[in-house]
């Protein structure tokens, strides 16, 4: 007997009430081009990438041009929030002030019609040590009508300190 397939991202048979009657159902956003032509998936894997890659480029209008108006950002979960959009290009702006040197390199998108998991990696030079100092970080972001509407950062806030503070 042939197993039965299914689409990446479809919801399991039977799920939608139909008792498995014609197979897999896909969710309703899974596939559906917008109207710039990229499925709800691929919209929030590119504003993923695209905020991040704002960010390497220091491009405070790339960055905000990622944001809804009303966007929220919290550096760690149950932290007070940043809003709304300006404030957060505003707080990215001090950031990248304070690495100057750093880069943000993307290495991994998760994503569903309306939120993503980006993963990515904090990377700079320090003549002190030699080598590049690390640290690998994941945000997680919302997104509705095309643009960041939450953005929350899961970081060791620990071993970002003792690496870029305090000379690992």
């Amino acid at each position: 007997m042939e197993k039965p397939t299914t689409e990446p991202n479809a919801e399991p048979a039977g799920r939608d009430g139909n008792a498995g009657a014609g197979g897999p159902t896909p969710s309703p956003a899974v596939g559906r081009p917008s109207a710039g032509g990229l499925s709800p998936l691929e919209i929030v894997e590119a504003l993923g990438r695209e905020f991040f890659a704002a960010l390497d480029a220091r491009d405070p209008r790339r960055l905000r041009h990622t944001l809804a108006a009303n966007a929220t950002f919290r550096a760690h979960p149950h932290s007070a929030p940043i809003r709304p959009a300006d404030e957060i290009v505003a707080y990215f702006g001090t950031v990248v002030s304070s690495y100057p040197n750093a880069h943000w390199d993307v290495s991994d998108v998760i994503a569903a019609p309306d939120r993503g998991a980006i993963q990515f990696v904090v990377r700079e030079y320090s003549a002190r040590h030699g080598r590049e100092l690390i640290s690998e970080q994941v945000a997680i972001v919302r997104v509705n009508q095309g643009k960041i509407v939450s953005l929350v950062g899961y970081y060791d806030s620990n071993e970002f300190q003792r690496v870029f503070w305090d000379g690992e």
